[in-house]
């Protein structure tokens, strides 16, 4: 990949990037300089051409390994459908207005602790993504919540913390706009737990026990899947699960365990099932079921898991009958 940029007050900033890539990293440094911002309109088709051109001749050019050329060497832009995931700098600061605007096939993108300006429209029309990694300072703070926000989208958040893992699952909401005849105003009505996710926030950083005190709206108003995948991954990825917290997905999890197993298995997750058979702790009748489901699948590791299970009820008994 070819890079154009130009230095700023805090390191470099990326105008635009060239190359055949769909995954892009950016690298964390040019010309020993770390990369603190994107442009505005950096990885969007709708880039003014003629700022474009501004940047070319006024900035400068250079390979992954920072090697100087002098142009993008005939190379394509990566813009709009191309760009499929995006890895930012772990020390970007800022991300210009409208930076990915329109990148309909983005489905995943990673950035750092140190971000902290987000442009207007940066995320309009990135309706695709499903997932959000973000590496936190050292107090939990990012800019998480700004990006979650303008994603009303299912996501996935993978979230390190000075190394621990969690994984959070924010459902969707959608907004509808509701005459009021008699006032003669429109109300904008919000639908989903999804926003009540969304607010879960302390300032810049996730508050957790919130998070969790929110699992009843999800029940209530997302698709059991949804449900399923969230009470799973707090099991399986327990930052800062309280007792209380972790006793209520359990419960929910055991109560719908042989559909759990199930997202488990159709994802070829075969630790995390294990582990999750070991909370949950089904029944001999529960754990049938669960493995009727897996041999339907033709998946012999999932059977397998499902058969040590049953093992440990032992054999069923049988009725004796007396005449």
């Amino acid at each position: 990949m070819i890079y154009l940029y130009r230095r700023n007050k805090t390191g470099i900033c990326i105008d635009r990037v060239f190359g055949n890539d769909e995954i892009v990293e950016v690298p964390e440094m040019l010309e020993g300089l770390l990369v603190t911002e994107l442009g505005a309109y950096v990885f969007s088709d709708h880039i003014d051409r003629k700022d474009l051109e501004k940047c070319k001749l006024s900035g400068n050019f250079c390979t992954d390994n920072g090697q100087r050329v002098t142009d993008e060497n005939g190379m394509p832009e990566i813009s709009g459908n191309i760009v499929k995931e995006l890895i930012l700098p772990e020390y970007l600061r800022k991300i210009g207005r409208y930076a990915f605007y329109n990148c309909f096939s983005l489905r995943k993108i990673s950035f750092g602790g140190e971000l902290r300006d987000i442009g207007a429209g940066a995320l309009t029309g990135c309706h695709r993504i499903e997932r959000i990694s973000v590496k936190t300072d050292e107090d939990g703070e990012s800019s998480l919540r700004d990006i979650l926000t303008e994603l009303p989208e299912t996501l996935r958040v993978d979230m390190d913390r000075n190394g621990e893992q969690g994984r959070f699952w924010f459902p969707e909401f959608f907004e509808e706009g509701v005459e009021n005849t008699p006032a003669r105003i429109l109300e904008n009505h919000v639908h989903g737990s999804g926003i009540r996710y969304r607010n879960s926030f302390l300032h810049k950083k996730l508050n957790i026990l919130e998070y969790d005190k929110l699992f009843p709206y999800a029940e209530a108003w997302e698709e059991e899947e949804i449900v399923l995948k969230l009470a799973l991954d707090r099991i399986l990825y327990p930052m800062d699960l309280t007792e209380t917290a972790e006793k209520k997905y359990i419960d929910y999890l055991h109560e719908h365990g042989e559909h759990a197993v199930g997202v488990l298995g159709k994802n070829k997750e075969y630790e995390a099932m294990q582990s999750i058979l070991d909370k949950i702790t089904p029944d001999r009748e529960q754990t049938e079921k669960m493995l009727e489901r897996a041999q339907r699948s033709g998946d012999s590791r999932w059977v397998s898991i499902l058969m040590d299970t049953l093992q440990k009820h032992g054999r069923k008994k049988r009725k004796a009958f007396e005449l």
